[in-house]
């Protein structure tokens, strides 16, 4: 399926902003703004008043988090094969050492229902779901054979009991909770993604987009810098470039 985007124009009303020493961040569904600075994971609000910090020197530097369930979020130390539940607080509630499971190597991880947990094992190219214990429940196979090419796999999340894989050299693949491809959305250029509750905030290569769950065709948002991290919750827009997150509401 090819898509017949089109223009959208961003009328956007300055909101404030802050300096943040981070590259990326994240925005959960309530507002809350999440970078990670060296070793620490810091949560602050949309006026910039620092909340929480979370840091655990002995397990190598956090790369991933998942912010769908803004009362679980999940850290994740690729190098250590660790993982960290923590609360809404930043406090930490559990700390799960994937390689000590039958897991393969896992790169990537995004949270699922009832503490279930969904696991990208790089070495077998495949996406689990595992329920707390660990075990796993259903798997999508070897991602090559499903989808047809070798995924540049760049982050996973479930939403509406939908599991969105984010594909650098395609799109987006969509599986059921049953590990089932339902859907394909090619997404020429993709670089990022930000899901959300009714949607997702895409940043490709020369424009930033946003695609509803039950939509067809992305809009294009004109007025927005596509090498800025981009992210969005509820009516505003958080832009992160040099340095400074731009807050405007639209």
């Amino acid at each position: 399926m090819v898509f017949n985007v089109f223009l959208h124009a961003l009328f956007a009303i300055a909101f404030g902003s802050f300096t943040i020493e981070a590259d990326e961040i994240i925005v959960d569904d309530l507002g809350f703004i999440y970078a990670v600075q060296g070793q620490d994971l810091i949560k602050w609000n949309e006026k910039g008043e620092q909340l929480f910090v979370f840091s655990r020197l002995d397990l190598g530097m956090p790369e991933q988090i998942d912010v769908s369930d803004p009362l679980r979020p999940l850290l994740l130390y690729p190098e250590t094969g660790t993982m960290v539940v923590l609360d809404n607080t930043l406090s930490e509630q559990r700390t799960v050492r994937l390689w000590d499971s039958d897991l393969g190597l896992p790169q990537w991880v995004a949270s699922g229902v009832n503490e279930e947990i969904w696991v990208y094992d790089a070495l077998n190219k495949e996406v689990f779901r595992t329920d707390e214990r660990l075990d796993r429940q259903v798997s999508t196979g070897y991602l090559p054979n499903i989808t047809g090419r070798d995924v540049e796999f760049i982050g996973m999340v479930e939403r509406h009991e939908r599991l969105l894989i984010g594909d650098a050299g395609y799109g987006f693949w969509v599986f059921d909770r049953f590990g089932t491809l339902v859907r394909r959305v090619p997404i020429q250029g993709l670089v990022d993604f930000r899901a959300h509750a009714e949607g997702v905030f895409i940043r490709t290569e020369e424009q930033i987009m946003w695609l509803r769950y039950n939509g067809v065709e992305p809009k294009i948002y004109e007025g927005l810098n596509p090498t800025s991290t981009i992210d969005v919750a509820g009516s505003r827009i958080y832009s992160l470039e040099n340095g400074v997150l731009e807050i405007s509401s639209f």
